[in-house]
């Protein structure tokens, strides 16, 4: 069965015989802890048939083997522009998700069509399958004002995933969400972007409402608010049916920041009781890829609820990102990304975990990636890859 599933993969990425592939090959030893062994390794094929590009992608992952297989197709149908992206789990072997993105301009009006669909559950973990939706949006500019409308028929716009979990656990996540039940009516979304004020403030809104509860969010968004010395910011505030968040980001000729408030406000009926803070988050950016992020979780949960992440691991409630790039070989630049992560006690302040991600592109279309997870008083990992395009 794995062999038919590559000969697929194959095929389906050279169906243009005589036009030439491209792709990449990316692998991931693990050399700490110990057994050496193979972590992950990737292979992308494509070619074109026609107008239009096809490939596919084998994912395979330490002793569990083969355990993603994606097709995927892009082109035109006259002024129709779509894309397509199949996925497969070869070790079922099943079908798992369906994709499709379909694009039109019509009388200066974007249109986009989003489809998905999922199979039925088996060896690979989600939910709601097997079941399919559709989301529409719309988008129109007048006057300056950009107004946009997302419509869900039995689907979101949001991140779906599936896992898989043999000897270890993996994800795939795709951007769009079906529900069961077919194409009924979901949620609503409405936005208006750049409403001028005065003084050169815009104001951008959003709203949402869906079927089950009604109201689901609102946000508005007060841009390019200016200070002094060339200093000016925004501020988005963002209310939910659980919480509330305030985002203030300066702008600085050359530095832009930007401090996250998680929050709620406490009523009994109309009259404000108390003022709950979460957590808070500063990241400020130096450039395309050098960075600071801080983010300090008052009420752990609640961050995790609010990010949608479990961004911390037992006891953990603050980390430090930071990130740096520079010129490397060939015109590419190396990266390297750190994060550290705090507990409320211990050695070092507290510190519990430290991660690590480096790529250094070596020749041209080679690159080597280091990865390190260090857990104070634990187990270290490290893994050593590298990427080659083709």
């Amino acid at each position: 069965m794995a062999r038919r599933f590559l000969l697929a993969l194959i095929v389906f990425s050279g169906l243009a015989f005589g036009q030439a592939l491209s792709g990449s090959w990316s692998a991931k030893v693990a050399l700490l802890p110990p057994p050496v062994g193979l972590d992950s390794m990737e292979l992308t094929l494509k070619g074109t048939l026609w107008d239009w590009t096809v490939g596919g992608t084998a994912e395979f992952f330490g002793t569990d083997g083969w355990v993603w297989q994606t097709f995927t197709a892009q082109g035109a149908l006259g002024p129709l522009n779509s894309e397509w992206t199949f996925l497969f789990g070869p070790l079922a072997p099943a079908f798992l998700y369906a994709y499709g993105k379909y694009s039109l301009l019509l009388s200066g009006m974007d249109l986009v069509v989003h489809t998905a669909m999922v199979g039925p559950n088996g060896p690979y973990v989600f939910t709601g399958g097997p079941s399919g939706g559709t989301v529409l949006e719309a988008g129109l500019k007048l006057d300056g004002i950009k107004f946009a409308a997302e419509i869900g028929l039995g689907a979101r716009k949001q991140d779906f995933t599936l896992l898989y979990s043999g000897v270890g656990t993996y994800a795939k996540v795709f951007p769009i969400d079906p529900f069961p039940g077919g194409l009924e009516f979901r949620y609503l979304k409405l936005g208006a972007e750049a409403i001028p004020l005065c003084c050169g403030i815009t104001l951008d809104l959003g709203f949402a409402f869906v079927k089950e509860g009604g109201f689901d969010a609102l946000t508005a968004t007060l841009k390019d608010i200016p200070l002094c010395c060339g200093i000016s910011f925004d501020v988005e505030v963002t209310f939910t049916t659980t919480a509330k968040a305030v985002a203030v980001k300066p702008k600085w000729a050359g530095i832009e920041g930007c401090l996250t408030v998680y929050g709620d406000v406490g009523f009994t009926g109309s009259i404000w009781q108390a003022l709950e803070l979460y957590g808070f988050k500063i990241r400020c950016d130096l450039g395309d890829c050098t960075y600071a992020e801080f983010l300090t979780a008052f009420n752990v949960a609640k961050i995790k609820e609010i990010l949608g992440a479990d961004v911390f691991q037992g006891a953990e409630y603050e980390y430090v990102k930071l990130g740096f790039c520079g010129p490397g070989c060939c015109g590419a630049n190396w990266t390297l990304g750190i994060g550290l992560y705090f507990k409320p006690s211990g050695a070092l302040f507290g510190l519990s975990r430290v991660l690590l991600d480096a790529q250094v592109p070596l020749f041209a279309n080679f690159t080597v990636n280091l990865g390190l997870s260090a857990v104070v008083g634990g187990q270290a990992g490290l893994t050593v890859g590298w990427t080659l395009a083709f």
